[in-house]
């Protein structure tokens, strides 16, 4: 890489993370300036646009989430059966392998491994719902991360993402989660805000995307009971904006089994994390792939 396009780069870089935790409006103003800028080079994702397959899932843009009964994807059973399998031993007795700075939210997977037969990618480029993602983004998405998260029971209180937030890495984006092991309310299950809401929390705290909320502080806004908690056997999915919609999740009872769940990732082009300078499975795309299975690995 020249001088040149590196100082670019970095620059770039530096703005993006300076826009990236601030308020809605100056991320949407980031954004905005990103897609005009990339109008010509993102055609491609336009024409791919109007010839979407047909899907049975729709994310509800007032809602923000979508939960996905058990069956509708073939993939989830392989899904659950991989990710327990790559913690050793089934549940409720199982321990995660990787060591992490959280605890309460380890993944046990190193995506980078995975090839076009594991049954989590075959799940992240089905058609249906690339094309799902697709409408709800209003752009083909870039696949950027798989993980499988293993949750365990702490006692040094709730920080990071066990708290509200939403997250700062798109203005929007989806992220799937299929649960891996029986979830209850003990279980630490994922808990969310629908987009309404998160939206009069965002107003109300002029929340910045750094910051992490009480329950307190979101109950002056909203009332309480007014959260869904994502609950269910395994195989359960839920496709969900991080980004517009506030969650939490780990939180899991002193003495419940561990929560296990798989999470893959999609971003827009336009992301303030750049993800199409660093997508994970681009070496991935080859001709007998969809174009939209092309374009979600960066090709």
């Amino acid at each position: 890489m020249s001088n040149y396009r590196r100082v670019s780069a970095d620059l770039e870089a530096f703005v993006a993370k300076a826009f990236r935790v601030r308020g809605v409006r100056a991320r949407r103003f980031y954004a905005g300036a990103r897609r005009v800028s990339g109008y010509f080079r993102d055609a491609g994702r336009r024409r791919a646009m109007l010839s979407l397959p047909p899907t049975p899932i729709r994310i509800p843009d007032d809602r923000g989430y979508v939960i996905v009964p058990f069956g509708i994807f073939e993939e989830t059973g392989a899904v659950v059966a991989d990710a327990r399998a790559r913690i050793g031993r089934d549940l409720p007795n199982a321990a995660p392998r990787a060591k992490n700075r959280k605890r309460f939210l380890q993944n046990v997977i190193e995506c980078s491994l995975l090839d076009l037969t594991s049954p989590l990618m075959r799940l992240a480029l089905r058609d249906d719902l690339l094309a799902t993602v697709s409408n709800y983004l209003g752009v083909p998405p870039l696949l950027s991360a798989i993980s499988v998260f293993v949750s365990e029971p702490t006692d040094d209180g709730q920080r990071s993402s066990q708290l509200f937030h939403c997250d700062g890495d798109d203005v929007r984006q989806v992220k799937v989660f299929v649960l891996c092991s029986d979830v209850d309310e003990t279980s630490g299950p994922l808990t969310l805000l629908d987009s309404e809401a998160s939206s009069q929390v965002m107003a109300a705290t002029k929340y910045r995307f750094r910051q992490r909320l009480s329950d307190a502080q979101v109950h002056a806004v909203v009332e309480a009971g007014r959260e869904v908690s994502v609950l269910g056997p395994a195989g359960t999915t839920v496709c969900i904006d991080t980004s517009r919609c506030f969650h939490y999740g780990s939180r899991v009872a002193p003495g419940a089994p561990p929560r296990l769940v798989t999470m893959i990732q999609y971003q827009t082009p336009y992301s303030f994390m750049l993800p199409e300078r660093s997508l994970q499975f681009r070496h991935l795309v080859n001709e007998e792939l969809s174009s939209l299975q092309r374009l979600a690995l960066g090709g």
